[in-house]
Formats: structure tokens, C-alpha cells, sequence
């Protein structure tokens, strides 16, 4: 066992928050330290490397709001993807002098406070004393493995998409995803291009928004940084962290005409705003509501041919009230759902039997073998975390 830290601060985590916990302690004079599970930087973005994953937070928001931090990075997307967010990780530690304050590969496993003074311990052995403790822990990072029953006799390669292997190739291969949350949306569309034959199993689908995913030029972000500070100021007060408004008017407040040139103003847009930048009723008012799915439905299902499918991802009925779910962001998930090498199975009417050696046994004892099965079931987020 190594020597006892003693420091004023004691952050555990160094994904964003931690990172950016970190420079403003020290700013304050604090002697600051850090305990981070992983072995590098990065938080949620160092444990999720499974095709396609990226931020659904546009540029220039996914950042930290540190002149030291923006003045030499340059991203290249609107939505930044896995690999070039652990750049930019690697980045703010060159930049802002981190590591020597990082301890990695260090899981703290107990936190006790005793007059005046935290004590921690990690899994690994490391102890800790501190003033101040703050957790930068995230609500994304203990995985959620429903008890599927048989699970443990399948033979084949089974992952979760929070732990993936960033060599594995799914070439040639038959695959399961189980999931149709944001982390499937962005899994499918990768794997739906390589795989041999793609099996989604849903319950529910997700309503979809189109990302807007375009390139981003260097005179772009040079040209915004001048007003940076602005911008940031402006998300911190906002709603949902964008500085956007919705309109100051229901649904019904204006003709069919306004309305419909809205919709299709706001979904051009991409991202998050035919969300956030929509009427200001939909969520309270089920007529204003239901306007607002018929216009989703519209733009979604004429992106899919089967009909079968169409029925099970952009369903005539809506599932849910829109908004009242997590709109993921997705690029071309839909054409992807439609190909020919992709089945969906609605586990409402056809549920999971068992797990077996080869693959899944359904209720009406249809055997499907797979040689991949993907978890995309999320995380036991909030309190569970």
C-alpha cells in the first residue's frame, strides 16, 4: 500500500465534469486530486467505444467553456464521435497540465467522513484524505443486463455496448441487438452495413431525430470563438443547455399553413430542435401533441418501404406521448432498418423464451441463432449509479 494522499479537494471521475472540476479548484488554490477508474481521461467516453458512438449534444456546446481549453482545438463534426472526444480529452490534458493531479486505474470503493475530514479508499488500495469531496461520477457507467433467462448458456460472442472491444468485426457475422434506445439507434447503424444478417429485438421504438450531421470548417470555429463566452452564458441559463426558444404560441394558435412551415423549418434544422424549438403547448396539451407525431410520422415513414417495418418503428398510433421519451439522433437508422438484411421482432407479441447455446428461443418456439448478441439495455442510470 502507497502513502496516504492528503489534499484539500478530492474529485472522483475524470470524464468532463472531473476534468473541468479540476481547473476551477485549482484556480481557487485548492491542492486537488483526482481518483478515475479508467486508465486515461474521458469518463462515459472512455468506456463507450461500440460502433457509432458519438455526442448528441451539438458543437460548439460539447465542450468546456475554458478559453485555455477552445483556443487551439478544432473539431471536425457537428456531433462529435467516440474517438475524436478522447482526442480532445487528450488535448485538455496537455493543455491544462492535468495528469500530474490524476490518479487512474483507482475505483473508489468507501467514502467516510469523520470530523472534518473525508477518507477514501479505492479497490486498488489507495487512500485518500480531504477536506472537500466531490463526485464527478456520472449517471451513465453501471450497466444494466436484464436476467434474460439461459443467458449464461450461450456460446456465442455476447457484449454490452458500454464495454466493447474496438477490434471486434462483425463481418460476415449473423447479429442480435436487443434495444432500440439512443445507444441502438447509433450501434444499428453501423453494424446494419457490415453484418451479414441484422436482428433487432424492440419494445417499444424510439422517436427519432435527424442529427444534421455535417463537416465543420476551420473558419467556422475560428469565427465563432469571438462569441463563445456569449454562447455559453446563454445555454447555462436555458432550459436543456442550448440557447434556443420555443415559440411563445400553442400549436393552434396559428393556421394550418404557419404551422406546417414551422415544422418544416425547426426539423430542418437538425438536432434537438424540432424538440426544444417547437410550440409551446406539446407537452402539455395532448391535441397540440398529437399534431406534432403526425408531422414526425410523416418525415420518418416515408424514409422506410417495408410497410411490416414501417408499422413497428413509425407506428400510426403513437406509443407515447412525444417528448415525454428521449428523442435520440440518428443519420440514416431508418434506411438501415429497412434493408434486407435486417428483421425486427416486436417482443410484445413474440417474447423471449430462452437463451440457449446457439441463440434465442422465442415464445412461439422459433429458434434463432446468432453468432453476435449486442446488449444495448442502457444503464441502471440516476439513483442506481
Amino acid at each position: 500500500m502507497g502513502a496516504i494522499v492528503h489534499c484539500d479537494a478530492l474529485v472522483v471521475g475524470a470524464g468532463f465534469s472531473g476534468i473541468s472540476m479540476l481547473y476551477r479548484l485549482r484556480k481557487l488554490g485548492l491542492n486537488t486530486k483526482v481518483f478515475e477508474s479508467g486508465h486515461d481521461f474521458g469518463g462515459v467516453w472512455f468506456w463507450n467505444r461500440y460502433p457509432g458512438a458519438r455526442v448528441d449534444s451539438e458543437w460548439p456546446y460539447y465542450q468546456l467553456n475554458i478559453p485555455e481549453a477552445y483556443r487551439d482545438w478544432q473539431f471536425t463534426e457537428r456531433f462529435p464521435g467516440h474517438k475524436e472526444l478522447r482526442a480532445y480529452c487528450a488535448h485538455l490534458d496537455k493543455v491544462l497540465d492535468l495528469r500530474k493531479d490524476v490518479q487512474f486505474n483507482a475505483h473508489v470503493v468507501d467514502a467516510r467522513w469523520d470530523d472534518g475530514t473525508w477518507t477514501l479508499k479505492t479497490d486498488q488500495g489507495h487512500i485518500a484524505k480531504s477536506k472537500y469531496l466531490i463526485l464527478c461520477t456520472g449517471l451513465l457507467h453501471r450497466r444494466h443486463i436484464p436476467d434474460f433467462p439461459g443467458l449464461s448458456t450461450y456460446q456465442g460472442v455476447i457484449h454490452h455496448t458500454g464495454f466493447w472491444p474496438e477490434d471486434m468485426s462483425v463481418e460476415g457475422k449473423k447479429v442480435a441487438v436487443i434495444g432500440t434506445g439512443a445507444t441502438a439507434v447509433q450501434v444499428v447503424q453501423e453494424l446494419a452495413k457490415e453484418a451479414d444478417h441484422l436482428t433487432v429485438f424492440m419494445r417499444r421504438p424510439s422517436l427519432c431525430l435527424p442529427m444534421g450531421q455535417r463537416p465543420l470548417s476551420s473558419d467556422e470555429q475560428r469565427g465563432w470563438k469571438t462569441y463563445f463566452d456569449a454562447i455559453f452564458r446563454e445555454g447555462r441559463k436555458s432550459m436543456a443547455g442550448f440557447p434556443g426558444k420555443n415559440q411563445p404560441i400553442g400549436v393552434f394558435g396559428v393556421s394550418d399553413e404557419e404551422r406546417e412551415r414551422h415544422f418544416e423549418d425547426i426539423w430542418s434544422r437538425g438536432g434537438f430542435n424540432y424538440l426544444l424549438g417547437n410550440y409551446n403547448d406539446v407537452i402539455i396539451d395532448k391535441a397540440s401533441n398529437q399534431k406534432v407525431y403526425e408531422f414526425w410520422a410523416k418525415k420518418m415513414g416515408q424514409r422506410m418501404k417495408d410497410p411490416k417495418k414501417r408499422a413497428l418503428m413509425v407506428p400510426p398510433e403513437a406509443p407515447y406521448y412525444f417528448g415525454t421519451k428521449r428523442c435520440p439522433l440518428e443519420q440514416d437508422y431508418y434506411e438501415c432498418l429497412d434493408q434486407d438484411n435486417v428483421d425486427i421482432i416486436n417482443m410484445n407479441d413474440n417474447p423471449l423464451k430462452t437463451f440457449n447455446e446457439s441463440g434465442m428461443l422465442l415464445e412461439n418456439n422459433k429458434q434463432l441463432d446468432f453468432d453476435v448478441v449486442v446488449l444495448a439495455t442502457g444503464f441502471d442510470s440516476f439513483s442506481g449509479s
